[in-house]
């Protein structure tokens, strides 16, 4: 096992990586000397994070409670995960999980709206909601001393809410709009369009906020109903950190989710919608109404559960890891081709991809395409340095990701909730590390095949 002094020393060679890249001096400055005055201050609490002692508990309906304490800080961060996410969700009906996680907070059969904001906000708590393609979350933050109060508006809106007609139409006006100013936005445009080709009949083509015509056709009555489907307690982990005990957090629990009975099943909705098509090499020109264009290009890769999975992180690292990643010498400092562009690996709990993109002109957009094509075909020729390098800007980043409470509390649930577990927190480095030069050209041989490879291109 790495010792702490060792990943302190990790997250300095970040810095020092990126500063060794020729960076001009304002540049590494404006961007790295805010982490250099922070890093004293919030490396013990980082590695306080990982290696406290942490409990889980499940209750007799299947409630999942993950518990860290972190004495003398002063707040407590609360994280509940609803498996299941938007991927869940049917065609006609996309969008309805977002939309039921949003209205949670706007009242409940105990406090309309505005009781829960004052209430809230008197107790220095905020509670606040989102979705992603896997799960739903509610989280809150709140200083220690009113963290009971707190959890029992915090649960109210869980375990209680009414989606009030009202409400529900300006919540549902505002996702409208939403989705709408996306297409003012070239990325979104882009990536939406590329989703829809490389997952296919996959839930993930889906946008998480929907597409315009089924969110304008939800009712309350489909909310209210979603709601009950979904939010049941073998669904949900709950994960709670900070300055407070491990019993006082359980008696709560007990006492909100306990008696909570388990109604119906937690089978998903439209299994046959998780198969995914085997895909072939496919490219779609789009015209757009932005002066630049935009390319993604991409392959499925393994879920966040396969042996895979650390292996690709580095990869990812090695291609698209801030700006000592090979994209960003080839396209940025050498040729000056592109105003962003990177590459990205989702951790998805079904299946994955492995996306790389980038916003150019639109007379250097099939250079930007060979280039990309180019830089897939050579991910087998990883040095011992680069493959160094990318491990310690991965460790880094991820540590630097624990720097609050709230990250902390996020990732034990997010682990949990993904089935790696809680302890993954720490494994995940230890993963990282083992990874090797060998590995990394299998996964290439195995997963980034030219002749497969899914390219959308807005012009």
């Amino acid at each position: 096992m790495k010792t702490i002094k060792n990943y302190k020393l990790k997250i300095i060679n970040v810095i020092a990586r990126t500063k060794s890249k020729a960076i001009p001096k304002s540049r590494f400055l404006a961007k790295f000397i805010p982490r250099i005055v922070g890093l004293g201050m919030t490396l013990g609490l980082i590695f306080h994070c990982l290696y406290a002692q942490t409990t889980k508990i499940q209750l007799d309906n299947g409630f999942t409670l993950v518990h860290c304490e972190k004495k003398k800080i002063g707040l407590v961060s609360v994280s509940l995960f609803v498996k299941g996410g938007a991927a869940i969700e049917t065609d006609n009906e996309a969008g309805i999980t977002n939309l039921t996680v949003q209205l949670l907070t706007k009242g409940t059969a105990n406090r309309t709206s505005e009781k829960i904001a004052i209430e809230s906000e008197s107790l220095g708590a905020t509670i606040f909601a989102g979705c992603s393609n896997d799960f739903s979350e509610v989280s809150m933050i709140v200083p220690s001393d009113n963290f009971v109060s707190a959890f029992d508006i915090f649960t109210d809106v869980v375990n209680n809410p009414t989606f009030p007609e009202k409400e529900f139409e300006k919540e549902k006006t505002r996702t409208i709009a939403a989705i709408k100013s996306k297409s003012d936005r070239i990325f979104d445009v882009a990536y939406d369009e590329f989703n829809e080709q490389i997952f296919k009949n996959h839930p993930y083509h889906k946008p998480v906020e929907g597409y315009k015509t089924t969110v304008f056709s939800l009712t309350a009555s489909q909310i209210s109903d979603n709601y009950r489907k979904h939010f049941k307690t073998t669904n949900m982990v709950l994960c709670v950190t900070g300055d407070v005990d491990f019993e006082t957090t359980k008696k709560l629990v007990e006492k909100y989710f306990g008696n909570i009975k388990i109604i119906g099943t937690t089978e998903k909705t439209k299994k046959e919608q998780l198969k995914i098509e085997l895909l072939k090499q496919s490219k779609k020109i789009y015209a757009g109404k932005f002066q630049q264009s935009y390319i993604f290009s991409g392959f499925l890769a393994p879920d966040i559960n396969q042996k895979e999975y650390a292996t690709l992180k580095v990869i990812n690292a090695v291609l698209g890891g801030g700006m000592g990643s090979r994209l960003f010498d080839v396209l940025r400092e050498k040729n000056g081709l592109v105003y962003e562009g990177d590459s990205f690996y989702p951790s998805r709990k079904e299946i994955s991809d492995f996306v790389l993109y980038a916003g150019t002109s639109k007379e250097n957009v099939g250079t930007v395409e060979k280039i990309f094509v180019d830089e897939i075909k050579k991910l087998t020729e990883i040095t011992e340095d680069e493959l160094k390098n990318a491990k310690e800007y991965l460790k880094g980043t991820y540590l630097l990701d624990h720097r609050t409470i709230q990250r902390q509390c996020w990732w034990l649930g997010f682990w949990e909730t993904m089935g790696k577990g809680y302890e993954y927190d720490k494994q995940y480095l230890e993963d990282i590390d083992r990874v090797s030069i060998t590995d990394i050209k299998t996964v290439c041989e195995k997963y980034f095949n030219p002749k497969e490879i899914i390219t959308v291109i807005l012009k």
